[in-house]
């Protein structure tokens, strides 16, 4: 069991490793997809984990939204930006 939880505790921290906030527009809900700021292409939605508690709804397109690049090349969508 320690070694499992070892082993968990270790992906953990190098997904962590390297990341970074970025910013971005959400473009759509359907397929979930986002510009960033400093990138000229969309991310398409197999790049992008958006996390639960976010609750990105219909209106919030075209707002603003935080997200944490990782080193596996997805984003964590944490949501928008008030």
């Amino acid at each position: 069991m320690q070694s499992v939880i070892a082993k968990l505790r270790g992906y953990t921290q190098d997904g962590l490793v390297n990341t970074r906030g970025e910013f971005g527009q959400l473009l759509s809900l359907t397929p979930l997809s986002v510009k960033l700021d400093e990138d000229p292409t969309p991310l398409e939605p197999d790049e992008l984990v958006i996390l639960r508690s976010a609750e990105l709804r219909q209106e919030d397109v075209g707002k603003k939204v935080a997200l944490l690049s990782c080193t596996n090349d997805q984003y964590l969508l944490l949501g928008v930006v008030e």
